[in-house]
């Protein structure tokens, strides 16, 4: 039996040529002074310190936020969603959402993130933003904290990685099974998607008080690699749970609350060659300018997430508009004048 098989081969070197595929992402930096903010607080059983710390510093995150005059609504949540846990993804307190209004709401923030140590030890952080911003909490315990035209900025405290599972590793597993069955956890790029879709294009950004990928002299931590993977995709600060002063952390946590985002996510993975272009315009009646690439005042390109970020002087103030034109990593296109076939079978 014969079998014939027809490859498309190029008749001639000289008529090879390659072409790219571009297109040019748009984005406007946080146009609003709206912003809700959501801690979520690992309250297992190694947090007391961490959550402390996170209270002393309370006032350089709500410096930031009275600062810029953010009209925000700040909520608290923790990390344990066990099915035993009645109030898993419930805003804590009395009134669940505290704002500028609310007198003594900087008080009440340091109260809520001391959560005490007796949570679930599968710190599943990321998993408790989805559940306490999706049906049916935003519609019940927690309705109004989430507002149309806002940026959502979640922050996470925990010396644990996420282990956000929705399940999959049972009832009766328990926190070692989230690394030796880390496989089973429910992906991260998931649970990011979900909370973008909850947003339906206004911005989310997540920031988060996290181990370190080297822990040094930082006992029963452990490094947050799935958290750091969100922040790296959605933006923010990630800082290091092992610092024994939080001032400097809260001061750059309450800078991110202000709306104000040095991270883009662009739609496609860019080639990073000389097409990759960085404009921004102040606002809808000005022209666009040309950013130059420089890691102090101008931008860079985070391959492995496919993100341009913003440094220095060069960060977009509120309002502005940015467009990233780039090849499309992938996207090659052969052409030639004429091909022909080859038998190959025998």
């Amino acid at each position: 039996m014969r079998v014939v098989l027809s490859l498309l081969v190029l008749a001639g070197c000289n008529q090879q040529s390659f072409n790219r595929a571009s297109t040019t992402d748009k984005f406007q930096q946080a146009p609003s002074n709206m912003v809700d903010i959501l801690w979520v607080i690992d309250n297992s059983i190694s947090m007391i310190n961490e959550q402390a710390a996170v209270a002393l510093g309370a006032e350089d995150f709500t410096a930031n936020l009275e600062d810029t005059e953010m009209d925000f609504q700040l909520g608290v949540i923790t990390t344990d969603v066990d099915r035993t846990n009645g109030t898993a993804g419930v805003l804590l307190g009395e009134p669940r959402v505290l704002n500028a209004a609310y007198n003594g709401y900087a008080d009440a923030f340091r109260t809520r993130v001391q959560q005490g140590n007796t949570g679930s030890d599968q710190e599943k952080g990321l998993q408790a933003a989805v559940s306490a911003l999706s049906s049916p909490l935003a519609y019940t315990a927690n309705e109004g904290f989430l507002r149309d035209g806002a940026m959502l900025s979640i922050v996470v405290l925990s010396d644990e990685n996420d282990c956000s599972d929705n399940g999959a590793l049972g009832a009766a597993s328990t926190g070692e099974e989230c690394y030796t069955r880390a496989s089973e956890l429910t992906p991260v790029t998931d649970l990011v998607r979900q909370l973008v879709d909850i947003k339906n294009g206004d911005p989310v950004v997540i920031s988060g008080i996290v181990g370190p990928e080297i822990v040094e002299d930082c006992d029963a931590t452990v490094p947050g690699r799935r958290y750091s993977t969100a922040i790296q995709i959605l933006g923010g600060v990630q800082a290091n749970i092992c610092e024994t002063d939080y001032s400097t952390i809260m001061d750059a946590l309450g800078e991110v609350a202000s709306g104000i985002l040095t991270v883009f996510q662009l739609t496609k993975s860019a080639v990073d060659n000389e097409n990759l272009e960085v404009r921004v315009a102040p606002d809808v009646d000005s022209d666009f300018v040309v950013v130059p690439r420089d890691d102090v005042n101008g931008w860079s390109y985070i391959e492995e997430y496919a993100q341009v970020e913003f440094h220095g002087t060069a960060i977009p103030a509120r309002g502005a508009l940015i467009q990233v034109e780039y090849d499309i990593a992938g996207q090659v296109q052969e052409q030639s004048d004429e091909a022909e076939a080859v038998d190959t079978g025998t």
